[in-house]
């Protein structure tokens, strides 16, 4: 993967070079949206943040903020800066007042753990005279372009430089990327080129709703393994269980491309498939569509067997996932939980014998290496460590720009002054509140937040993680800490879909809180001016609410 990733930005700094070479350079802006960057007096972290000039596409019609485009803010003619994401771009903007022009190369509202640069990006890099980037895994393209670049005249500034770092950390009932499927099917990347159609011939049998056996006690033993690794009350993981493979079918039949419910049976097409994100890494789901109404069939049927081709091996209990309804496929594959059904050739006793003994085998197996966690990138959560940025931005604006350098260390003073009233903020509402705890139902890119105001967390994932769909253990791990001690909120980051801390306000009450991590802001937010000390202030008023 490395090696393709190595060859995929060696093109792209190839076509950049042409494009620049073919007259592109500066002059061939993406479309974005650009904005004044405040008074050269002041520090700029308030106004003027989303409003200002557009750019061609918006004033001939266009839509805005265009895939690929990011951010730009300033005056042409002055200093040239380019930040990779939204926190050194508030910064930049903030210190440089109207003396700089400034772009962010992440779009309003995309995510920053995705983003790969464009042409374009890369061109806007070279010509710069600024370059600031967080660092981290997130930033891993950013080494090798800047490889292939003569940097002399660039001044370079790097967040994960300008303070002292930690490491991810994994704490109780969160799940690490290299965790595996609970079901021991290990997931991972998985090669489109590999993936090959199914018929639904595939999944032909009869099949046996996970549903009856949680409820009958088969695989009690099983649910409890799982609930101890867990961390989570037996009672609370059972009923995590039925809710997470909740289906309206006991028992369906499948015979090449015919499913059959009870009485009723229709035929189906093959759509396709999708490969999306789950809690084992990736997943490959089959898409099958009605070929003709039929009363009390469902319209759309996705199935997942955690195999990719046809003839795959098979385990000694078959299993498969279904998702059936009506609506259209991506609403389906959103919607939370998938149907488990076994093969019901097997007795309830024997299905469960065989998961009990199947937890423990891959409980009792070593993998045969410790996991290497990376540093945790989200440096800028901390204020106190937000300050020590900013005074390295300066540094960088006046060793490039010594003429507007007074005006620069005037900003930054400015603008370290608002960090301090904020970190004072926190630490009264830390002092004075009747917990030390916080929960996520989401990935967690506090750490460096949570060590400055001596919080303890539990969440799903950490910061960097991928994933996005949790394990019935973790949530229920999550449910039974809020229980146990009354905690009144649950958070979720920005650009989240809010599922997963939904799921656990429903079953505890809590409020669903967000506490803004700042790594990017929507386009909505972007344009209405929102700055990471207006961001953090919001977050002064939920972590009181989440601390009462």
């Amino acid at each position: 993967m490395k090696r393709i990733l190595s060859i995929a930005l060696a093109l792209l700094v190839l076509l950049a070079g042409a494009l620049a070479l073919a007259g592109c350079g500066q002059s061939a802006a993406p479309a974005g949206t650009e904005s004044g960057a405040g008074a050269g007096s002041g520090t700029g972290s308030e106004a003027g943040a989303g409003a200002g000039t557009v750019t061609e596409s918006e004033s001939e019609g266009g839509a805005g903020i265009e895939a690929g485009a990011g951010a730009e803010t300033g005056s042409a003619g002055g200093l040239s800066i380019v930040a990779t994401i939204f926190p050194p771009y508030d910064f930049a903007r903030s210190v440089a007042g109207d003396m700089a022009e400034i772009a962010m190369l992440l779009p309003p509202g995309a995510e920053s753990h995705s983003f790969e640069p464009t042409p374009q990006d890369i061109i806007r890099i070279q010509n710069c005279d600024v370059f600031i980037y967080n660092g981290g895994e997130s930033d891993a393209w950013v080494n090798e372009i800047l490889e292939s670049m003569d940097t002399a005249a660039m001044n370079i500034v790097k967040f994960i430089d300008c303070v002292e770092t930690v490491e991810e950390e994994i704490v109780e009932g969160m799940e690490d990327d290299e965790d595996e499927h609970e079901h021991g099917h290990g997931g991972g990347e998985i090669d489109p080129a590999d993936i090959q159609d199914r018929p639904m011939g595939d999944f032909a049998g009869d099949w046996l709703s996970m549903i009856p056996l949680i409820s009958d006690g088969s695989l009690d033993e099983y649910i409890g393994h799982m609930a101890e690794e867990a961390g989570a009350a037996f009672d609370d993981y059972k009923a995590l269980a039925l809710q997470m493979a909740a289906s309206d079918y006991d028992n369906v039949r499948i015979a090449e491309n015919t499913l059959a419910i009870g009485e009723a049976s229709a035929k189906y097409e093959y759509m396709g498939y999708e490969l999306a994100e789950s809690d084992s890494g990736q997943a490959v789901w089959y898409k099958y569509q009605i070929a003709a109404p039929a009363e009390g069939m469902p319209q759309r049927l996705m199935f997942n067997d955690h195999q990719i081709a046809s003839g795959g091996e098979k385990e000694e209990i078959a299993h498969i996932h279904m998702k059936y309804g009506d609506e259209g496929f991506d609403a389906l594959l959103a919607a939370e939980g998938a149907p488990f059904y076994f093969d019901s050739g097997f007795s309830h006793g024997e299905i469960g014998a065989f998961m009990a003994g199947d937890h423990e085998h891959e409980g009792g197996e070593e993998d045969g290496h410790e996991h290497e966690h990376e540093i945790d990138e989200h440096v800028w959560t901390s204020p106190r460590n937000a300050k020590l940025i900013v005074r390295r931005i300066s540094d960088a604006l006046c060793g490039t720009d010594p003429a507007n350098a007074v005006a620069y260390k005037r900003n930054a003073d400015e603008y370290i002054d608002r960090l301090d009233e904020l970190d004072a903020e926190f630490r009264a509402v830390v002092g004075a509140a009747a917990r030390k705890t916080i929960v996520f139902g989401d990935r967690f890119p506090f750490r460096y937040f949570a060590d400055a105001y001596g919080l303890d967390y539990f969440a799903a994932f950490p910061g960097c993680s991928t994933e996005t769909e949790p394990s019935a253990a973790t949530v229920a791990f999550l449910i039974d800490k809020i229980n146990a001690e009354k905690i009144p909120a649950v958070f979720h980051i920005e650009l989240s879909n809010e599922k997963m801390a939904n799921t656990i306000s429903e079953s505890t009450g809590a409020s669903v809180l967000l506490l803004h991590a700042c790594h990017n802001v929507s386009k909505a937010d972007f344009d209405a001016g929102k700055t990471y000390l207006g961001l953090m202030t919001e977050n002064v008023g939920a972590l009181r609410q989440a601390l009462q």
